[in-house]
């Protein structure tokens, strides 16, 4: 997005690249850098939300913090606690570890990442939906009717009928991760496609599905 086109308090998807710019690939100087620079690199290829909390129109960048959920925390102990444990005076201590309830159960709470100087670029609307490549859609297509090659058509139908159920448990998913959304719109691809095929089949009267007989069958791979 233009620098113009962003407001501060709102939240974004930030679309990161497979690859990190030089500048956000340096060294940390505090512990908040160091937990960005630790949890940016698994945005890689992928997309997640940021409320902005700062522009640099200058050099087209935003800073920002990523609401994420967690079960690992680090507590400070008193020196009291300490004594208490039989630990060496003279020395701070801190208790780092996963957080759980009693019967062992993971607990989770919200924490926020603090990221400075993302590129601009990176940002898009909220609501803007994550596409597919064609050239993916067209590899899931082929996927799919190699898996078709020989089937039934009773064996076409229940694949279509599992590929549904698939694409209707993403769907939920979807409504909270991006990372769920994209193996929708490939879950998506991939039921159209085994109804295409189904399809086919009736209208054609095939017995095994053969994809030299199918029209679509010689789509252009990557």
């Amino acid at each position: 997005m233009r620098v113009p086109d962003i407001r501060i308090g709102e939240t974004y998807q930030v679309k990161v690249p497979q690859r990190l710019p030089p500048a956000l690939r340096r060294p940390p100087q505090t512990e908040r850098e160091f937990i960005a620079y630790m949890r940016l690199p698994r945005h890689c290829g992928h997309r997640f939300e940021l409320t902005v909390t700062d522009l640099d129109a200058e050099n087209a960048t935003v800073d920002g913090y990523e609401t994420a959920t967690t079960n690992r925390t680090t507590v400070p102990l008193t020196p009291e606690q300490a004594e208490a444990l039989g630990l060496p005076t003279g020395s701070a201590y801190e208790i780092d570890g996963f957080v759980t309830d009693t019967d062992g159960n993971e607990a989770t709470f919200t924490v926020t990442v603090a990221y400075t100087s993302l590129p601009a670029i990176w940002l898009r609307p909220l609501a803007e939906p994550v596409p597919i490549a064609p050239s993916s859609a067209r590899f899931y297509r082929a996927r799919i009717r190699k898996k078709a090659t020989g089937l039934s058509a009773d064996d076409v139908d229940r694949a279509a009928d599992e590929a549904q159920e698939h694409e209707r448990e993403l769907a939920g998913q979807a409504l909270d991760s991006y990372q769920a959304e994209e193996w929708l719109r490939t879950a998506e691809v991939e039921h159209h496609e085994w109804r295409r095929i189904s399809s086919l089949m009736t209208e054609t009267g095939m017995v095994t599905y053969d994809p030299s007989k199918d029209p679509q069958g010689a789509e252009t791979d990557p």
